[in-house]
């Protein structure tokens, strides 16, 4: 990401932030805390970088959620999960069993959004959407 994206939100751009930024950019579903600092010291989508601990991507999430530019939801089994607040905004169909994950195209809350936010004149920053279920090869069984 680029080195001036963070100062727009008032932000130092550390290595720890531009690292937890690049996963996230390049994941293709929300991340857990632990599954963006494993991709951090694996290098997935930037540098390597050994020096950025588990709680240094902690505080980086929380702040960055704070900020408005990560939203942050929660798994089936009650774990936060991240994503980048941009223009790839998705939902997903969540596998029970494996716990794989499709992303829905477009977003069927948009138009119900709008309409509460008339009605209510509640300023609405945010939602997520995830159904659970078994995939079609779960379903069939196909999976061991």
């Amino acid at each position: 990401m680029e080195s001036g994206f963070l100062k727009e939100y008032g932000l130092k751009n550390t290595p720890g932030r531009q690292a937890v930024l690049e996963v996230l950019a390049h994941a293709q579903e929300p991340l857990a805390a632990g599954e963006v600092y494993r991709r951090v010291l694996a290098g997935e989508g930037t540098e390597k970088n050994r020096r950025t601990c588990l709680s240094t991507v902690y505080r980086t999430l929380t702040t960055l959620v704070e900020k408005g530019l990560l939203l942050r939801g929660s798994g089936q089994d009650g774990s936060l999960l991240y994503q980048l607040r941009d223009s790839r905004h998705r939902h997903y169909l969540i596998c029970t069993r494996f716990g794989s994950s499709v992303p829905i195209p477009g977003c069927p809350l948009e138009g119900l959004e709008q309409s509460l936010g008339a009605k209510t004149g509640f300023a609405i920053t945010g939602h997520n959407l995830e159904l659970y279920g078994l995939c079609p090869q779960c379903a069939k069984g196909d999976k061991a």
